[in-house]
């Protein structure tokens, strides 16, 4: 019994070791409890989030790495784009403004108040300038057949009504370059990765960075891309004004292979997330006869 007392005297016995070893651990103890209460082990004030990625970097920074990208690599930079649009836009409107040339003639510059909504896909367009053969457009992904809505200008409003019509059938296409089912930055941003991706692939591409510039009040990054003559490629030049605050195409501009302007869409005074629902999608809400 003597021994065994002795030696649970040797184990718990304080020395310096122990006591600075005690210390410790009740210090690491309460550092823990701390930040537990405080939540500082919950969220870094260092990390912002920023299109699905966690960036421990501040705002100055991220500017820095968005220019980075407009210089090294534009297909991270829009995919990047359309990541956040995705995450982050329900619906819009804006002036959309649009300038093509069909058939070899640059037409006149037109004008269009538009309403867009992702879900579903759902374009609302009332033309304030140059009006075309219509001056209301609706279509709406999964309605009408597939059809889009037209209400003819002028005095044939009057006779014919509304009129339904495909969207990419001969007749409409021989007025736009692009079918109404194509509008919006989600499909923009898409269309523009799926020809980046396919010059990338065959390292034909020369892509650059050309600064900053305004379209309204915001500031843009200006991307160049160049591709060599293939029936693939839809311009040997595209300009594309990428919003810094948003990183969506406010304008896009296309030249041809002799140098010439063919086609320019942008959009100007654009309000995310007003909260459009399906009435805003109605011939009624768009002064529009009901389809007959």
């Amino acid at each position: 019994m003597a021994q065994r007392a002795m030696r649970l005297k040797r184990v718990f016995r304080l020395t310096n070791t122990r006591i600075r070893v005690g210390v410790g651990v009740l210090l690491a103890t309460l550092f823990v409890i701390q930040c537990n209460n405080s939540g500082a082990l919950d969220k870094s004030q260092l990390v912002s989030d920023f299109g699905g990625q966690k960036i421990g970097r501040t705002p100055a920074d991220l500017a820095a790495d968005i220019e980075k990208l407009a210089k090294t690599d534009h297909v991270a930079l829009l995919k990047m784009g359309l990541e956040r649009y995705a995450t982050s836009v329900q619906d819009y409107t804006c002036l959309f403004v649009k300038q093509e040339r069909i058939s070899g003639s640059m037409r006149p510059e037109q004008h269009i108040k538009a309403k867009f909504r992702e879900r579903p896909f759902s374009v609302a367009m009332e033309w304030v300038k140059n009006v075309p053969l219509g001056d209301r457009v609706i279509y709406v992904e999964g309605r009408h057949n597939g059809m889009m809505l037209i209400r003819p200008k002028g005095i044939w409003k009057n006779i014919l009504g509304t009129v339904a019509r495909d969207p990419t059938s001969k007749q409409v296409m021989a007025n736009t370059l692009r079918p109404v089912t194509q509008f919006g930055f989600r499909r923009s941003l898409e269309n523009l990765l799926g020809v980046y991706e396919l010059a990338e692939g065959r390292s034909e591409a020369v892509n650059t960075f050309e600064g900053y510039k305004q379209i309204g009040d915001e500031k843009v990054l200006v991307l160049v891309r160049m591709l060599p003559a293939r029936d693939d490629y839809p311009a040997k030049k595209t300009v594309v004004y990428l919003s810094v605050d948003r990183l969506v195409p406010l304008g896009v501009e296309g030249y041809d292979w002799d140098d010439r302007l063919f086609c320019r869409y942008f959009f100007k005074d654009v309000k995310f997330n007003v909260g459009l629902t399906d009435r805003d999608f109605t011939p009624e809400a768009n002064g529009m006869k009901p389809l007959k």
